[in-house]
């Protein structure tokens, strides 16, 4: 597979504008779609086919909090975690789970606001940074995978209501696991839950 660059990813903001306004986008090797959405914490009786289309319009039409849901891909040896509403999987606690006896890439992206890349290897985060800054970064590996930075532009102070960060993130990312998201990965229903939702009665 050819080297990732950031008009790899130029298809989100276009195919899926309103999943691209907020996302968390989770990378974890070596684990199934169930084992991995169950170390995020949903129950396994809940697992259904999800869309994620309808979790964006939810969200969007959500009066308050919208439901909390995550949806889940295989793509060779990785599994591919996405939550159109949520970022559960950016939190410490959460991550050290998913990622124990593994590794994982977590990219958290609130449009204008957040642009988060995380690297966790059995627990240790190795490497963390927010686009907006990119030199600031944290993690026991912190310059590991500076050249990459460089190469994509995620150097400097970045101004997000003049340049979207997402996409290079996207494109680091691919960089990292080898996989390549392309939109038909995101078009379709994929296994998933609602994480907060009550186990149905028949699965108990």
């Amino acid at each position: 597979m050819s080297v990732a660059h950031t008009r790899d990813y130029s298809w989100l903001p276009e195919r899926q504008p309103d999943l691209a306004e907020a996302y968390c986008l989770c990378y974890v090797r070596g684990l199934s779609r169930t084992e991995a959405l169950c170390r995020l914490g949903a129950d396994e009786r809940a697992l259904r086919t999800l869309p994620i289309a309808e979790a964006v319009e939810a969200g969007l039409c959500a009066e308050e909090e919208p439901p909390l849901t995550a949806h889940a891909l295989a793509l060779g040896d990785w599994t591919v975690i996405v939550e159109p509403t949520g970022c559960r999987s950016a939190r410490p606690q959460v991550y050290r789970r998913l990622s124990a006896g593994t590794e994982l890439v977590c990219l958290r992206v609130v449009m204008g606001y957040r642009y988060e890349f995380r690297w966790v290897a059995d627990g240790t985060l190795r490497l963390f940074f927010d686009a907006r800054l990119p030199d600031q970064r944290g993690g026991s590996s912190p310059d590991r995978l500076a050249e990459d930075m460089r190469d994509l532009d995620l150097t400097g102070e970045i101004d997000p209501e003049e340049t979207d960060p997402g996409p290079a993130l996207l494109a680091l990312a691919d960089r990292v696991t080898g996989v390549r998201l392309r939109p038909g990965h995101l078009s379709g229903p994929l296994l998933g839950a609602e994480l907060d939702a009550p186990v149905p009665a028949a699965a108990r």
